[in-house]
């Protein structure tokens, strides 16, 4: 009872083995492809900001509208988050395990992609908050 089954296995053709390592640079890339996306999306914040306080220099002078105020804030915020994003904060991982490796990449592409999210979120709405007031919509 005690016989051993013999494995016939062939190795991957290499089309297919070129796709796998594709695969796994591409996965292993994603943390600073967001990370790219939020300095990009910092600079889009920094440009749009500096264009309104330039352009509508009078209407920023006058604060009264609590509106723009918290469109103001909103930039402040979304900056703040692309920031974040790519900040080095550290991750707990047990070096010599490649799961604890895999779950701490998983954590940290969580983590970025939600605080790119957020920036994004804030981004877009003090861009039209900003932009309603500055065109009396």
């Amino acid at each position: 009872m005690n016989e051993s089954k013999i494995i016939k296995s062939e190795p991957a053709a290499p089309d297919t083995k070129s796709w796998y390592e594709h695969f796994w640079k591409a996965e292993q890339d994603i943390p600073n492809r967001i990370e790219d996306a939020a300095k990009f999306l910092a600079t889009m914040i920094s440009i749009s900001f500096t264009l309104f306080l330039v352009v509508g220099k009078d209407s920023f002078e006058n604060l009264q509208d609590r509106r723009l105020v918290f469109a103001a804030g909103l930039w402040l915020v979304s900056l703040l988050a692309a920031f974040f994003v790519v900040y080095p904060f550290r991750y707990r991982y047990a070096a010599e395990q490649v799961q604890s490796i895999r779950k701490m990449h998983r954590k940290v592409v969580i983590v970025k992609r939600t605080v790119l999210i957020v920036s994004l979120a804030c981004f877009v709405a003090a861009l039209v908050i900003v932009s309603c007031l500055f065109f009396n919509l």
